[in-house]
């Protein structure tokens, strides 16, 4: 028998999401069919909320709530380091380093990772606008760049497609006698084969955070 067409439509959107496979998807449907109209009004609002009151940083792209500024917290604060933007897949991993407390630089969210298959990779992260932002760095500036992908498949491929396009920039700003100059790092041992930043313990982000090279 099949199942209801709303029930099939909420399905096959839900499976849209990452980490949902259809059968998830389709336990989750007939959870949200049980949940009581106060409860699916209050769903429905939020969800019509996210399009309305949230933007993203013109930065870093974090998602964030509206606000007077184009930019987030981070990105507007004065006591963060404009000499180093760790450089994560999502909004989650920012988090995940904040709560650490290791980092005080600044962010900036790629949207995703690369797939081994894709054609033109660039093309879908937001890796021109970091191109831009490390070429347009201050003159006679250090500016270290760390590349924070989860330790993946994918997220070893976006890795290496990042440090492949940033090094012409490194090798047209040799470093000067100041100091200043571009270096790019990942992080180091601590992340095992297959973790992902979102799930990373306080301590392993440390142990990354602290060997990267």
């Amino acid at each position: 028998m099949p199942h209801p067409k709303h029930i099939q439509r909420t399905t096959e959107l839900l499976q849209q999401l990452p980490g949902i496979g259809p059968r998830q998807a389709l336990r989750l449907s007939y959870v949200l069919a049980e949940k009581n109209a106060a409860w699916r009004a209050e769903f429905a609002r939020l969800l019509d909320a996210l399009g309305k009151e949230l933007s993203r940083c013109e930065l870093c792209f974090r998602v964030m709530e509206q606000r007077s500024t184009p930019l987030c917290e981070i990105c507007s604060s004065s006591s963060r380091s404009k000499e180093s933007i760790l450089v994560v897949e999502k909004e989650s991993d920012v988090e995940q380093f904040e709560s650490a407390g290791h980092f005080q630089g600044l962010y900036h969210v790629t949207g995703g990772t690369i797939s081994p298959l894709e054609k033109n990779p660039g093309e879908k992260l937001r890796l021109r606008a970091l191109f831009e932002r490390v070429k347009m760095r201050p003159l006679h500036s250090s500016l270290e760049v760390i590349i924070a992908t989860s330790n993946t498949l994918e997220g070893n491929q976006t890795a290496a497609y990042i440090e492949r396009i940033l090094q012409p920039l490194v090798e047209m700003t040799p470093p000067a006698s100041n100091g200043g100059g571009i270096k790019i790092t990942r992080l180091g041992r601590g992340l095992s084969t297959g973790a992902e930043i979102e799930y990373a313990d306080p301590l392993t982000l440390e142990q990354a955070f602290k060997n990267r090279k």
